[in-house]
This record gives structure tokens, sequence and C-alpha cells, in this order.
């Protein structure tokens, strides 16, 4: 049995983001496909055996959050038996801090 894959608005939030700052650089398409190609990672993660790796907060180390690496960008999401919930997006050339997880 495959899991569902479900986006927290502040991952949503991300993507449109990382389209915004991208676009204006690479053109639109490029953009577009970036996101798309960001999105479509994540459907290895409604496989049970397949997953990423742990990912420590600073600011809520006793959660247990994951993470899957797609070029210069962290996915960053917490599992159930169900479920995979991607919470957030981010360029991991930034300051991890920016992400207040």
């Amino acid at each position: 049995m495959e899991r569902e894959v479900i986006w927290s608005d502040k991952a949503e939030s991300d993507l449109q983001k990382i389209y915004d700052f991208n676009s204006p650089i690479i053109g639109e398409q490029k953009a577009f496909q970036m996101i798309e190609k960001l999105v479509l990672k994540t459907d290895i993660l409604t496989n049970k055996i397949l997953s990423g790796t742990r990912y420590i907060s600073n600011r809520r180390p006793e959660v247990n959050y994951q993470k899957l690496i797609y070029g210069n960008h962290l996915i960053i999401y917490l599992e159930t038996e169900e479920r995979v919930e991607v919470i957030r997006v981010f360029d991991a050339r930034q300051n991890p801090i920016k992400l207040k997880l």
C-alpha cells in the first residue's frame, strides 16, 4: 500500500517563492520545470521502504523530521504509516535558521 503525500501550506508557499526567485533568472519555463521536478521527487516517498535521512532541527530536535535532497533543495517532511507530510522546501545554500522548524 502506498502512502499519500500531503503538502503543508508552508511547503506550497516555499515552492511559490522558489519559482518567483528563479523565474526572472532562468525564465518562467525552466523555473516551472524546477518546481515540477521538486514535486515529482516526493513521489518516491509514497513507498514505505524508500525515504530520506533524518533532519535535526535546532529548535525542535525531538521532532523526527526527514529530509530528501534534490539539487540545491531540501525537502523536509514528517512520515507516518499512512502518509507523508511535506513541511518545507528549502534552498540549502541559505542559512538553515531561516527554516524556523
